[in-house]
């Protein structure tokens, strides 16, 4: 029996578990599935601006970092501005799960990559090759990544960080972290800052119990970020929707078996 560990919020990893049922089952793989996120997120209130001034102002171009950045975002306009619109601008996402939150929010068509889901990509498309003069806004986490505001910026465009949200480490109990040490064998994770929290939570003692563990995780920046003793099964999405992660899934089990 299989049991894999999801790296995600419960609400967000919901689809993700239905699918890897799903499709254990298809392919008569006995398995089972545990979430667990490493952290809080919660709401943040940004001291350096209004929302309403935010929503007023027109912009060239927008982008939010991902669905935790479209719930809140959606929050506090329902919430601070209620009669107001949203920007009538083009916005941008780095994957298709994102780019439905965001969707929704703002009720107009996002943009995303088409093959490879990440900051990279979302940067290479064509129209954001020529930025000069342009006025961007970017819907992110407290202390997020500076990448796209950066390569934007050195673009010529000018670059307003809007931050709704904020996460805090969730470290799990001992009891908890032992069980996981005992069963889990696959791990699955999309966000550094959830790879982050979770490989500080473990103890040293438990370290090597991670590199007999497969891991499937939504990008070839995360893999890069796992320890070089744990990343010699690695299985790359190719995006953090919860089809990609599955299917990746399927190939590292695959491997294995020809193994």
């Amino acid at each position: 029996m299989s049991t894999i560990l999801i790296l995600r919020p419960a609400e967000q990893a919901a689809e993700l578990k239905h699918l890897l049922n799903q499709r254990a089952a298809q392919i008569k793989v006995p398995a089972t599935v545990e979430s667990a996120s490493m952290l809080k997120i919660s709401a943040y209130d940004d001291p350096s601006h209004s929302l309403a001034e935010i929503l007023d102002k027109a912009w060239d171009g927008a982008m939010m970092v991902s669905v935790n950045a479209a719930h809140y975002f959606a929050q506090q306009a329902r919430d601070w501005a209620p009669q107001a619109a949203m920007p009538r601008c083009r916005w941008y996402a780095v994957g298709p799960v994102s780019a439905r939150a965001i969707s929704d929010v703002v009720k107009r068509p996002v943009t995303c990559p088409w093959r490879e889901h990440n900051s990279d990509a979302l940067l290479a498309l064509p129209e954001l090759q020529q930025v000069d003069g342009q006025q961007w806004l970017l819907v992110r986490g407290h202390n997020g990544r500076e990448l796209f505001a950066d390569t934007l910026r050195a673009r010529g465009a000018e670059v307003t960080y809007l931050e709704v949200y904020q996460r805090q480490p969730q470290p799990q109990n001992a009891a908890i972290l032992a069980d996981w040490r005992d069963k889990v064998d696959t791990i699955m994770v999309s966000s550094a800052e959830q790879l982050g929290a979770f490989l500080a939570a473990v103890p040293h003692e438990a370290k090597a119990w991670l590199t007999h563990c497969t891991w499937v995780v939504a990008s070839a920046r995360l893999q890069q970020l796992l320890p070089v003793a744990i990343s010699k099964r690695v299985a790359v999405a190719d995006s953090a929707a919860s089809f990609a992660m599955v299917e990746a899934w399927q190939r590292a089990i695959q491997l294995t078996k020809e193994v």
